[in-house]
């Protein structure tokens, strides 16, 4: 296996496991591996054998073509709205940081999507994506959920001002989180997204921003209107109001925030926003 074909195989092998939610330890397990070796083949410096490629392949549910071919169907116009959008924003290391995670999902294949949401309004359609997608034990999974969707989820260190993006294809999206969020933050920021993506918001992409006051005038393409509604399906998403409710009283605030997985501000404002 040559050097280049070994560098697109571990790099979207690293991929694919990341949008399934598979970790290295777990596929080195089921590889019969180290996690030292996974390392080491999604960095190219280890080839992968055939049979570790058809088990990879079960496992993440990815054809064999996928990690060996060529760049196949490439994302082409998705996303030069976005380039062109951060290009002149007075941030270089954001517009960076956004031209390399869009090189990066290039030639990532997104999720099946298993289910479809029909309402419109915010908390009807948390309500009908943690019913259909049948996870609605607390806290919720909402990168489980967010695969469901069709959405393909990516952790990246991005800058400071650069909370979290989506940027849809035709009827799939990706989402990136920075990672140097708290956990309970990045789940927040993916329920947040996925408000946009479930609600159908017309824009091709949303930019939320970690640090507005970093960004001079207006926020480009920023919607209050559409932030609003994918709070608010966030919120009843990761915070169901009828579990919230029925939780009030019964114990602490901070206990209360760790059993849904958020921070104490996101609970004190939803029980707030209540009327609890």
């Amino acid at each position: 296996m040559s050097e280049t074909i070994g560098l697109r195989v571990g790099r979207r092998l690293k991929r694919a496991r990341e949008s399934r939610g598979v970790s290295q330890q777990e596929l080195a397990e089921a590889l019969g591996l180290s996690q030292a070796a996974v390392s080491n083949i999604e960095s190219g410096t280890r080839p992968l054998r055939v049979d570790e490629l058809i088990t990879a392949s079960r496992i993440l549910g990815e054809d064999p073509e996928y990690f060996l071919a060529s760049a196949g169907e490439r994302r082409g116009t998705v996303g030069v709205t976005l380039r062109a959008e951060v290009a002149n924003l007075p941030l270089p290391d954001f517009a960076s940081a956004i031209n390399v995670f869009l090189d990066e999902i290039e030639d990532v294949r997104f999720p099946p999507t298993k289910i479809s949401i029909k309402a419109r309004e915010p908390a009807k359609a948390a309500r009908e994506t943690l019913q259909l997608s049948g996870r609605e034990k607390l806290p919720i999974d909402v990168h489980a959920i967010a695969r469901d969707l069709g959405v393909a989820v990516f952790l990246r260190p991005f800058p400071a001002a650069l909370s979290a993006l989506l940027l849809r294809h035709e009827e799939n999206a990706f989402i990136g989180v920075s990672s140097h969020q708290a956990p309970v933050r990045q789940r927040f920021s993916i329920a947040h997204e996925l408000g946009h993506f479930v609600l159908h918001h017309k824009d091709h992409h949303f930019i939320d921003y970690g640090v507005p006051q970093a960004v001079e005038g207006e926020l480009p393409g920023y919607n209050w209107d559409h932030e609003r509604a994918a709070n608010q399906f966030a919120a009843e998403l990761l915070m169901p109001a009828d579990q919230v409710r029925a939780d009030v009283g019964t114990t602490s605030l901070t206990r209360l925030a760790r059993r849904y997985d958020v921070s104490q501000e996101a609970m004190g404002f939803r029980r707030a926003n209540l009327g609890l």
